[in-house]
Order: structure tokens, then C-alpha cells, then sequence
């Protein structure tokens, strides 16, 4: 079989002014995921890669099309923000269906279609174009594609979903052999591969091989570095089981040693977070006397001798008051923050219309002071701590409320189950929040405003994240600014 047909018009691609960034990296491209608001799972650090075999080469196992796209999308929207040139090998789903899933966000995926710097291409252009998957042919189509790239783009980033190999034409034999030999491919090149399996159509036997040649793997929302990872070089060499044996082995006793230092690690943690939790507590509940006694004396100073204060003086004592004024609440908040945890044994099914309902009430005459239009729409039963996610509500709805801007409040509440856990989103359409501060605002007495602009003590948000945190739950921000802020948060459902 000839291996020097040229790859077909399709592979062709119009040329594209762009710039070199950084190189393409394993990390640059695990770094799409961990910035995605698709991607909820956890990224293995990304330290130490350099001491183990790896190469850019992840493999993705699915369950649903929504669990493929959580990945799939935003390995492709970097790739396309970054200029680099992006190959997507389809198979059952339309080029439609695909670029529905693509689109969002602030990546023009049409306009990169259109240029050639997105490219869609059949399993008959790629894998499939002598009529079987050939290892060999299908090397030298993404050699071309790497060569092709060099010129015009900074990089090359390919995505393929591999459920072909259940076929006919392809037999698993060859399909793992061209797996292992990909990564010798992209080694030293600018070059990085997503590629997508059916958990659910394809056999464990062929799984544990697609494993062992790809250095990273997704699966359920955490992309792991691939302990058992087998180069090609061992992968086909006759003494590539006893080699298999000695991985196996020695991964078994590092993650052993890993876990016992971790233990040790999460109990000294554990120790420090309790004192810590202990002198917060102590400290802000002392402090709270002194405080009250600052406040009551200048205003007893201000009631008895207030005929004989001239106007400043007056004025420095309010503010001197106004000061331990807002020491208290942050004291109070500090209180609040020190006193949330929460025990499995004690969470219950919690109501959450119900919560809403009394934070609502509780809020009732800034509600009909600022005219707030508030919409509540089906909230389910989640498990958890009800004084805690009347608090966590109640903050949420109040900034939205203060934050309105010059019209009147409008805000929704809305929540949508998603396996085991429910999605919660409070949206208003007030002043926004810069995309630079938006990893700030859950931060400990950090404020985008002053105290002159809008009251608070930096604390609200915080105590959100630690109540989100306690339940076992997420939650983030999207916004911008002058067109509103949606806070999204997770918690785990009450029963089936």
C-alpha cells in the first residue's frame, strides 16, 4: 500500500495572519479544561510533568454527549483563541450538531470556520481514506497536516472521536499501534490531540490498551496523569510484560507512600484548621464588648456634652462611631465565617423554595423600598444545613439587590438538577463585575468598592464560597460589567 497520497482538499486550509504565542504544550492545553466554566472536575496539578514520560496526547472517555462536550469544547475554543489550527474528525454526529456544541463564549467559532483556521474532516478523508485504517497512512495524513500547519498557524490541535475502530475496517490490533506511534509523531512538535471513547460501546480489553498509550486521561470531570502509560518503544518490545508487571508494581507503592503522607498531611491540617477555627471564634467574640463599648461612650459623651462640642468635633465622633460600627460587623461576619461547618450526620433533605420563601420575607421592605422584581422559579429539595443556605441565599440576594445600579432590582433565582447535584444560578442585571476581579470577590474582606459607594465588609462572598465548600458543592461567577451577574453554585440532591 503507497503511503504518498496527498492528503485531501479538505485537509487544505486558507492562510491566516497570526502571531506564535507559546508553545503548544500538554499544559497549555490541560489548562483550556481547568479554565472552562464547562469543565466542573478537578485537573491533576500540573508540577512535575517533566518527570515522567508524556507526550500532548489525552485521551477522553464519555458516557453522554454532554460529558464529551464539557471537554471536547473548550480543548477546541483555546485552540481557536489561540490561533492555532484546529482539526476535528467527525464521525456520527453532523458538522452542525458539532458546531452547536462548539459555540459559546467569547470565540468566534463560525469566523474561524470560515477562514480555514477550523477544519472539519470524515472518517473517508482521515482514518478511513484507503478504505481500512491504515497505522501507517494515517501517520503520514497528520504528518501533513503537522508540515501544513508550520507555515501558518502557531500550532495544530486535533480532536477525533474513535469508535470507528468497533467496525470492520478497522481492527484494534493496528488502531493501537497507531496510537503508540502518534506520540513519537507529536514529540518536539507543536502539535496536541484530544481523542474521544465510548465507555459505554467500547469492550474493557480494548479500554485497558487505550489506556496504556495515552500519557493523560479524562474521565468523570478529572483529567489524571497516566500512571500507566507505556511508550512505544515497550509498548511493542518483547519484554514489554514484564515491564507492565514492574509499572504496576511500583505505582502501587508510590501511590501507597503518597496516600500514607497525605494522611499525615490532612491530619496536621486538620489540627491547625481547628485552632485557627478556635482563635477566630475566641478573638472576634471578645472583641465584640470592647467594640460596644467604644459605640455606647461616644454616644453618651456626644448626648451629655454635646452643647459644648463645636462641629468637628461632633464630626469626628461620628465617625469614630460609624468606624466601630463597622468593626462589629465585621467582627459578627468573622463569627459567622468560624461557625461553618457541617457533619454528613446532621445534613438533611432541605427545601430550598422554602428557604427562599423566608429569605424573601426576611428581605421584604428593601424588596418594596427599591421596587425589586424578584422571580423564583422551581427549586428542588437538596441535602444540607437549612440556616446555612438561608444565609447563602439571603447574601447572594441581597448583592444582587444592592448592586442593581440605577434602575430597579431584577433578579431570578432558578435551579437545574444535573446527576447527583443541582445547579442553582441567582442572576441580576445590575452594575457587573470586571472579569479581572472576578477570582477576587470570594476573598476575605476583599472589596471592588468603597464603603462611600456601597456598605459592606468584604466578608459576604466569602461566607458564600465556605458555606458552598461545607456542602461539598462549587460555585462561580459569571458577569459583565453593565450587563449583569449571574452566581452559580452547586448542592447535592436529597435522594434519587
Amino acid at each position: 500500500m503507497s503511503h504518498e497520497a496527498p492528503p485531501p482538499a479538505s485537509l487544505q486550509s486558507a492562510p491566516t495572519e497570526t502571531t506564535r504565542g507559546d508553545p503548544l504544550t500538554i499544559e497549555s492545553g490541560l489548562e483550556a479544561l481547568r479554565e472552562s466554566p464547562e469543565f466542573r472536575g478537578t485537573v491533576e496539578p500540573l508540577d512535575d510533568l517533566d518527570q515522567m514520560v508524556t507526550c500532548e496526547h489525552i485521551a477522553l472517555f464519555y458516557e453522554d454527549r454532554q460529558e464529551r462536550f464539557a471537554t471536547v469544547a473548550p480543548f477546541v475554543r483555546q485552540g481557536i483563541e489561540r490561533g492555532e489550527r484546529v482539526m476535528y474528525v467527525h464521525d456520527v454526529l453532523s458538522k452542525a450538531e458539532i458546531l452547536a456544541e462548539l459555540r459559546g463564549g467569547d470565540v468566534d467559532v463560525d469566523g474561524a470556520l470560515e477562514s480555514g483556521q477550523l477544519t472539519f474532516h470524515s472518517l473517508e478523508e482521515t482514518y478511513l481514506r484507503t478504505g481500512r485504517f491504515d497505522p501507517d497512512d494515517m501517520l503520514s495524513v497528520y504528518g501533513d497536516a503537522i508540515e501544513e500547519a508550520k507555515d501558518q498557524y502557531p500550532g495544530l490541535r486535533v480532536t477525533a472521536n474513535t469508535n470507528f475502530i468497533l467496525d470492520d475496517y478497522a481492527t484494534v490490533d493496528d488502531f493501537m499501534a497507531y496510537e503508540s506511534r502518534v506520540n513519537e509523531l507529536f514529540e518536539g512538535e507543536d502539535c496536541i490531540a484530544l481523542c474521544h471513547y465510548d465507555r459505554e460501546r467500547i469492550p474493557p480489553d480494548v479500554l485497558t490498551d487505550v489506556i496504556r498509550t495515552h500519557p493523560h486521561i479524562v474521565y468523570e470531570g478529572t483529567v489524571c496523569h497516566n500512571f500507566y502509560y507505556t511508550p512505544p518503544a515497550e509498548f511493542f518490545g518483547p519484554d514489554e510484560p514484564s515491564r507492565d508487571v514492574e509499572r504496576m508494581l511500583n505505582t502501587l507503592v508510590d501511590r501507597s507512600q503518597a496516600r500514607a503522607e497525605l494522611g499525615d498531611t490532612v491530619e496536621e491540617l486538620a489540627e491547625s484548621n481547628e485552632r485557627l477555627r478556635r482563635f477566630a471564634y475566641v478573638a472576634s467574640h471578645d472583641l465584640q464588648e470592647p467594640l460596644r463599648m467604644v459605640s455606647s461612650y461616644l454616644r453618651l459623651l456626644e448626648s451629655q456634652y454635646g452643647d459644648a462640642l463645636d462641629e468637628d468635633a461632633s464630626e469626628y465622633i461620628d465617625f469614630a462611631v460609624d468606624g466601630a460600627d463597622r468593626m462589629r460587623e465585621m467582627v459578627e461576619g468573622l463569627l459567622a465565617y468560624s461557625r461553618i461547618d457541617i457533619d454528613d450526620a446532621n445534613a438533611e433533605p432541605v427545601e430550598t423554595a422554602s428557604v427562599v420563601g423566608d429569605v424573601l420575607t426576611d428581605h421584604q421592605v428593601c424588596i418594596e423600598e427599591t421596587d425589586a422584581a424578584i422571580d423564583v422559579g422551581t427549586l428542588p429539595v437538596v441535602q444540607g444545613d437549612a440556616q446555612q443556605l438561608e444565609q447563602l441565599f439571603s447574601n447572594l440576594l441581597s448583592n444582587a439587590i444592592k448592586y442593581a445600579g440605577d434602575g430597579p432590582p431584577s433578579v431570578s433565582v432558578t435551579a437545574e438538577r444535573q446527576g447527583d447535584r443541582c445547579v442553582f444560578a441567582v442572576e441580576d442585571e445590575g452594575i457587573g463585575i470586571d472579569r479581572d476581579y472576578e477570582d477576587q470577590i470570594f476573598q476575605l474582606f476583599n472589596r471592588l468598592h468603597s464603603n462611600g459607594d456601597f456598605e459592606g465588609t468584604g466578608i459576604g462572598l466569602t461566607l458564600c464560597r465556605k458555606i458552598v465548600d461545607a456542602h461539598g458543592g462549587d460555585i462561580w461567577v459569571d458577569s459583565e460589567p453593565g450587563e449583569g451577574t449571574t452566581f452559580h453554585f452547586t448542592l447535592p440532591t436529597a435522594g434519587p
